[in-house]
């Protein structure tokens, strides 16, 4: 007989959706020292399990992954901009998917776009020249635009970068208020917010729509990943995409392959800025310690701070039954706090990753089969962006600045982020 999950019961329940609303990420992690690493709390109608030890989430992403899907009201939202690609996609469309844009994300393949990154870097730092305070926030944006155009379709987006960061900002606070409405409705109604919303999935599918159709004129297209999925057959029936799915999976690709690693650059600067000791080591090009910024920035600024799975069947997490259709939850941001697995939680020490981790203590790009597949890219660009910096800048947050994450779709912070610049 398993024990029952703990929770949060009467006024305590009613409470928690208030706190949730307000501040969900304090709140998880309040639940969590209140009942536990798996705790049962319900958010409107739904009623949801979170699971905050290495153990279950190994066994929700990787060694039980079959039994839970992506079936949960978060990509329910996703897939209204997103349509069915890569993140939101399940099932049997969701294994081809994957198998057809693999090879187009090998090793290989994306080191090889690191002289791009460097130089895209190299270019950004140029236009600094001259001033001498930026948005970090903004800045980061442009230039993780420019290396996504120049990787999916070997073009500089980022004279779009404006127009694409408000897509994505409105994208975030349209999905943040329908989400906290604890019902949330399909943007179909007549009204302004759902036909503005509309509006916006339309103008970046047009973008989308326009740069294929230029490379499908190209008599000698470059090798770039846009390519590789016009190119790209499923082995069993020697198809192409079709041009929804395309679409659907470039859309993805664009928005969470810039957005993400701006995140995790503007996270990464502004903890180098508090951490001078360890931004002078990154200056002086000690050996690994820009990857390890990079994982510690992730670990504490996850690119998603929560997202969820739902069960096809019973199972048991931890000691604790799950029934068939309970939607579980997983708080990279909680996770990366816990402090059996993480000693001094809080504190920025990249050198805690010189040791070995337990086996899901770690899941800012998720883990097993649904693992992001641009987790290398991402990690390289932000490493490579890094290190340009470093050489010849040094940016410092600006004196009184507060700086605090705002839970979205993505981890973001909130505001700007105003840093002053320091050439060498």
């Amino acid at each position: 007989m398993h024990p029952a999950i703990p929770g949060p019961r009467g006024w305590a329940a009613v409470s928690t959706i208030l706190r949730l609303r307000r501040d969900p990420l304090a709140t998880l992690i309040d639940l969590t020292h209140r009942y536990g690493d798996v705790v049962a709390y319900r958010y409107g109608p739904l009623s949801r399990v979170m699971v905050n030890h290495p153990e279950g989430v190994v066994r929700i992403l990787q060694d039980n992954h079959l039994n839970y899907n992506k079936n949960s009201p978060f990509y329910h939202m996703l897939k209204w901009f997103l349509g069915e690609g890569l993140i939101t996609s399940d099932g049997e469309l969701w294994r081809q998917q994957r198998r057809l844009i693999q090879p187009a994300f090998q090793r290989r393949k994306i080191e090889a776009m690191a002289p791009m990154m460097v130089a895209s870097t190299e270019a950004l730092i140029e236009g600094w020249r001259g001033r001498e305070r930026v948005d970090v926030v903004e800045e980061m944006v442009h230039l993780t635009l420019r290396i996504i155009g120049m990787a999916i379709f070997s073009q500089d987006l980022s004279h779009k970068s404006h127009a694409v960061g408000q897509v994505m900002e409105q994208l975030q606070r349209q999905m943040q208020r329908r989400f906290q409405s604890f019902f949330p409705l399909p943007p179909v109604f007549p009204t302004a917010r759902d036909r503005h919303f509309r509006a916006i999935k339309v103008n970046v599918r047009l973008l989308i729509d326009h740069l294929v159709g230029e490379r499908r004129r190209q008599s000698n297209p470059p090798e770039d990943l846009l390519q590789a999925l016009l190119e790209a057959r499923d082995p069993d029936t020697a198809q192409p995409m079709s041009d929804l799915q395309l679409c659907d999976e470039l859309v993805t690709l664009l928005m969470a392959g810039h957005e993400t690693v701006a995140n995790t650059l503007v996270w990464s600067l502004f903890l180098l800025s508090r951490h001078p000791d360890v931004r002078r080591r990154l200056e002086a090009e000690e050996e690994g310690i820009a990857d390890r910024v990079v994982l510690e920035a992730l670990r504490l600024y996850p690119p998603v701070g929560v997202y969820g799975r739902r069960s096809l069947g019973p199972d048991v997490l931890c000691g604790y039954p799950i029934g068939a259709g309970q939607i579980v939850s997983i708080a990279p941001y909680v996770l990366h706090r816990h402090p059996e697995f993480w000693p001094n939680p809080e504190g920025f020490d990249p050198d805690r990753f010189l040791q070995e981790r337990p086996r899901g203590s770690f899941a800012p790009f998720a883990a097993g089969p649904r693992q992001c597949i641009g987790n290398h890219m991402a990690i390289l660009e932000a490493r490579l962006v890094l290190t340009a910096l470093a050489r010849q800048v040094r940016l410092n947050l600006v004196p009184g600045a507060h700086v605090v994450p705002d839970p979205q779709i993505t981890l973001r912070p909130r505001g700007a982020v105003w840093m002053d610049l320091e050439f060498f």
